[in-house]
């Protein structure tokens, strides 16, 4: 029997969703392990750039990767001094690496760390159309388990060029949420067979996969676009409909890997999502954090209610209410486009970042955000 659809997540999904299994490998590119003397030449790839990962400074560049056995891409963002951490930023339905182009830089020169995004295998990106006014490419798909397996690919590797690195971060939104939360389960390690990743920041996060194709496929009949693409994306990621590949679905939910993510290492979990987010419903956030207290992990959560007037609205629930004369204006704070710089959440997301290579960890309580103003709930 399906999973029960609620009234939020029906609300939330009328007008578009957004927001992999273990095993990583990323080869190292350039090198001829074929070629030996006295043995017949033979041709081989052209070397890949040799990749100054560790400092240097400057605007994000492009990093290609064997993952797989296939090619895999992405962009990074280094220092000028040597790098004290590494963030892997995992990004969302409809996006792509570029959306994190400015915040990887941004990210690198304010936190003194690598930063990097990875593009999903899998997935169909088109250019941007600039005659409709996009500046940044789009993308087609719900490549999530490939986008674990290539986000721990490039985790990994940096890692084991750039020495010295104390912090390791992921940060997935929205549907990364549910990429960042596969790449954890899969219980990636170090060079030194330590935990690879020690915080887990988990923005607006597309939790739980059923509940969120249950209500695509619920809104198809109603002409929704979105919600069309977003059940055939989510059935080519898992090879088939929920009925025929159950399990698969299930294994992909985060909700359902909190046993793999307690066993990653991962020190401590900040979660942020708007409690009037039209896109990915807040219950999925609530839905974790509840599984993961219960597994002993340390939660952090951040709620918005109200924006705060500083802030640019975002998707919400109330949004898709009739409004003929376009007068209204949702005051909730909603789901972050992740390519924002002046949403709150976003705002708050690299904020929190800072104070976590600050030498501020991830604590046991809540802080809640009402028009601009923070409460503190035992945090």
């Amino acid at each position: 029997m399906a999973p029960a659809l609620s009234p939020r997540l029906a609300a939330g999904l009328a007008a578009g969703l957004l927001v992999a299994t273990a095993g990583t490998s990323a080869a190292d590119q350039g090198h001829d392990n074929g070629k030996h003397k006295g043995q017949e030449k033979k041709k081989v790839a052209p070397a890949a750039p040799a990749y100054d990962f560790c400092s240097g400074g400057g605007a994000a560049r492009e990093l290609t990767l064997t993952v797989e056995g296939q090619r895999a891409t992405g962009l990074y963002a280094v220092p000028k001094g040597k790098a004290k951490g590494l963030v892997v930023f995992a990004h969302g339905y409809g996006h792509t690496a570029e959306s994190w182009r400015k915040h990887l830089t941004n990210t690198a020169a304010r936190n003194g760390v690598i930063a990097v995004a990875m593009n999903y295998r899998g997935e169909i990106i088109t250019p941007p159309d600039k005659s409709k006014g996009q500046t940044r490419p789009t993308s087609r798909g719900w490549q999530v388990a490939e986008g674990a397996t290539d986000s721990n690919a490039a985790a990994r590797l940096i890692e084991r060029r750039c020495s010295g690195m104390t912090t390791v971060v992921l940060y997935g939104v929205s549907m990364g949420g549910n990429t960042a939360g596969l790449a954890l389960a899969a219980k990636p390690t170090r060079a030194s067979g330590a935990p690879l990743y020690d915080y887990w920041f988990q923005m607006e996060g597309a939790n739980n996969v059923v509940e969120t194709y249950f209500g695509a496929r619920a809104l198809k009949a109603s002409g929704s676009a979105t919600a069309v693409n977003a059940v055939e994306d989510i059935e080519r990621e898992m090879g088939g409909t929920f009925e025929q590949k159950r399990d698969l679905y299930l294994e992909r939910s985060v909700v359902n890997r909190v046993a793999d993510i307690a066993e990653s290492g991962v020190k401590g979990i900040v979660m942020m999502h708007g409690v009037g987010d039209g896109l990915v419903p807040y219950n999925q956030s609530r839905e974790l954090q509840a599984r993961l207290a219960t597994a002993g992990l340390l939660v952090e959560v951040h709620s918005f209610t109200l924006r705060a007037a500083s802030s640019e609205p975002g998707t919400t629930v109330d949004g898709y209410l009739p409004n003929p004369t376009g007068a209204y204006t949702s005051p909730l704070s909603g789901h972050a486009s992740e390519a924002s710089d002046t949403h709150e959440q976003n705002v708050a997301g690299f904020e929190r970042l800072s104070e976590t290579f600050g030498g501020r960890p991830a604590c046991e309580g809540e802080r809640v955000y009402v028009a601009g103003e923070r409460l503190y709930l035992g945090c």
